[in-house]
């Protein structure tokens, strides 16, 4: 029996940021999340006054099969408090190909929820709230424990502050997998942070930055 989804938007377009940036990629936007960061940029995919359509698992899955992509990018709000329509989507999407090969599945989540389930084609991103977050008490305390070696776990920070807490993390929890630090876009100088990873010899982290925030305006939806 299919389920239903509760959907922002999809759309096609290139990966930002992470291991496949500047893969073309067909993105799910799903509903709701269940914290409140002070930085997000992703505000229109949560609350009561939000619109939404809800749409089968089937009727999801033939809409990204029509944008053509091998690389899909599961996103939202959180995606995993619908843990179990993601989980009927990808082994649905899993049994075919494409003509460039099988697909592959990014589930990008907040870190207050710890992978659910695991399949060979699917890793898991999770951003890791830093202190200026205000949400860093929501982190799950296996996080760093859960991840597992094509996983990816994400830094986003705007102050020396959530710098120094990234180092204590990474050196304390030794999280398997790759490593990635991005700025709050317009809050702290990209130059400082690389100026953060050298003086500390973090040879483990490497600095991103959200490329579609430089080739499109950097509140654009659907991009």
């Amino acid at each position: 029996m299919w389920r239903f989804m509760n959907v922002i938007e999809r759309f096609s377009s290139i990966e930002g940021e992470g291991t496949r940036q500047g893969s073309l990629c067909s993105f799910l936007r799903l509903y709701d999340c269940n914290l409140r960061c002070v930085y997000c940029d992703t505000t229109y995919s949560y609350g009561d006054e939000v619109d939404y359509e809800v749409q089968s698992v089937e009727d999801v899955a033939d809409a990204l099969r029509q944008m053509g992509n091998r690389y899909i990018t599961i996103t939202g709000g959180e995606p995993l408090l619908q843990a179990d329509e993601v989980e009927q989507l990808i082994d649905v999407l899993s049994r075919e190909t494409t003509p460039f090969g099988p697909y592959e599945f990014n589930i990008e989540t907040n870190g207050s929820i710890i992978a659910p389930f695991q399949r060979d084609n699917v890793f898991y991103t999770y951003d890791y709230k830093c202190p200026d977050s205000s949400a860093e008490e929501s982190m799950h305390p296996k996080l760093c424990e859960a991840m597992t070696d094509k996983d990816v776990l994400k830094f986003v920070v705007s102050s020396y502050g959530d710098l120094q807490r990234m180092k204590e993390i990474v050196l304390t929890k030794k999280p398997k997998g790759h490593i990635f630090v991005s700025p709050v876009f317009g809050k702290i100088d990209p130059q400082e942070i690389v100026a953060y990873l050298l003086k500390n010899n973090l040879q483990q982290i490497r600095l991103q930055l959200q490329i579609h925030k430089f080739i499109w305006d950097p509140d654009a939806k659907g991009v």
